[in-house]
């Protein structure tokens, strides 16, 4: 995956948060030496190391080494040492932290070239169908699990697929340990504890393992365990039929249990296969995309077998080193970043909220992605993605939204010398290019994979420049 050079050292320029690591020296997340921050993966709850920490994770959950688990999700992440981690053991994991007192935490992630976006568990639900992860993980986040109806945590049930992990470290794990900076005795952390305990099970997860400071949930593949939640004398509740599971835009936190869909059995953690073959499986869940079927999964893969070979020879970089954060901003089945599976690079899969919810069927074939509405900023920092792909962006959304805001948008969040690969109906091609242009972007028009003059390909590269008051990335 991404080389550990690249993740452990960046420009202070480019991420120019210095008070962060002043805040944060004690706990070996970053330092600063001369113009660079290192990342020795350090943390509160890992002292001797990210690695000796997800070592001793993997002793406890042994699906993490054979391709059981392929897609995670850290709460509070931090500068994202663990996600980092897991990339390169061939687990895909989204990195979560809200823009708060600590500075861009989110935007160290993504500068390292770890998968990651802005959001915090708060009112709304997470940008995730359910049953999307396959691992769950939240180590001293300081997240109030048991508080409100335990609302939180059942937005984590939601979203992790049955037979999937929850893994949580720090304090009111060992109760019996003096945490630093916890201002709780031991009888209120083992109090704590006992009640998230009761939470778990009554949302039907069973403990799966315990050692020192890590405790790991895992949720139940046993519809007899849902059946039950049906009693309303049950807290919390089992969700009725009229909530929606894979709403998750701009949808309310909904204070019941999401039961895993009984007809879709193939989307259970043992049931899929292990990674790689996971990708080229057709997933259960294709049956409820529109037209969706095993035999249109694999004209989509045949398909982006052509186009990204296509893609490489349009553009060089891609599959190199310089790129590492790529974003395919309106993605069907995720192609794309099945086509670039071996490159050394990670692909976020958008699907527009508007769109077919395709979704589900890209988290079940092992890869990730979140969803978005194009009319609105994407939940990143400016100048994090070094390659923008779009299909068919604009002959899908400029009904809705001003061709000129979502260029703007793209804009924002490309790296200076990065690249967007704008795949469109020749319709739009001169309005587009001549935006792009304003923005001090290169452009040239090339043709698709399979020539003629109905859609062509605009190959852009964001041109490096600053103002006197402005420094650019590198």
């Amino acid at each position: 995956m991404i080389s550990k050079c690249l993740r452990n050292q960046r420009c202070c320029r480019n991420v120019p948060y210095d008070w962060i690591n002043k805040q944060k020296s004690n706990q070996n997340w970053l330092k600063k030496q001369g113009d660079k921050f290192l990342f020795p993966g350090g943390g509160t709850m890992f002292p001797k190391g990210v690695g000796a920490y997800v070592n001793l994770m993997q002793d406890l959950i042994p699906e993490m080494r054979d391709g059981t688990v392929r897609t995670a999700i850290d709460t509070g992440c931090g500068v994202a040492s663990w996600g980092g981690d897991l990339l390169d053991r061939g687990i895909l994991t989204i990195s979560l932290a809200p823009r708060d007192n600590h500075e861009a935490q989110v935007q160290f992630a993504l500068e390292r070239g770890i998968p990651a976006i802005i959001g915090v568990i708060s009112t709304q639900r997470l940008p995730f169908p359910s049953s999307s992860f396959d691992m769950a993980h939240c180590s001293r986040c300081l997240i109030p699990w048991i508080e409100f109806g335990g609302i939180y945590l059942l937005e984590v049930h939601r979203i992790l697929r049955a037979g999937g992990f929850w893994v949580l470290s720090g304090p009111p794990i060992n109760y019996e340990h003096r945490y630093q900076g916890w201002n709780t005795t031991e009888e209120e952390q083992r109090d704590v504890y006992e009640k998230l305990q009761d939470l778990l099970s009554s949302m039907c997860f069973t403990v799966y393992a315990k050692q020192d400071d890590i405790a790991v949930w895992q949720k139940s593949s046993d519809s007899s365990c849902y059946e039950k939640l049906a009693s309303p004398d049950l807290d919390p509740p089992k969700c009725d039929d009229s909530i929606e599971p894979d709403s998750a835009w701009y949808t309310p936190l909904c204070p019941c249990v999401v039961a895993p869909r009984p007809k879709l059995k193939r989307t259970s953690l043992y049931s899929l296969p292990k990674c790689p073959e996971r990708l080229k499986v057709t997933p259960e869940r294709i049956s409820d995309v529109p037209g969706g079927s095993s035999t249109a999964l694999k004209r989509d893969a045949n398909k982006w077998n052509v186009r990204t070979k296509h893609y490489k020879k349009l553009l060089p970089a891609l599959g190199t080193e310089q790129i590492r954060n790529v974003m395919d901003m309106n993605t069907d089945l995720g192609g794309l970043a099945a086509g670039l599976i071996n490159d050394s690079l990670w692909v976020m899969n958008v699907v527009s909220s508007y769109a077919a919810d395709t979704l589900p069927v890209i988290f079940d074939r092992g890869l990730i992605g979140t969803y978005h509405d194009w009319c609105e900023a994407f939940s990143t920092y400016p100048q994090t993605y070094d390659l923008l792909h779009f299909d068919g962006l604009f002959t899908a959304e400029s009904h809705r939204c001003e061709m000129k805001y979502m260029l703007l948008e793209m804009d924002r969040i490309l790296r200076p010398e990065g690249y967007a690969l704008i795949r469109e109906s020749s319709y739009f091609m001169d309005a587009i290019g001549a935006i792009a242009e304003a923005v001090r972007c290169n452009c040239r028009k090339e043709d698709t994979e399979e020539g003629g003059e109905k859609e062509k390909i605009l190959v852009c590269r964001k041109t490096l420049w600053y103002s006197s008051n402005n420094s650019t990335k590198q």
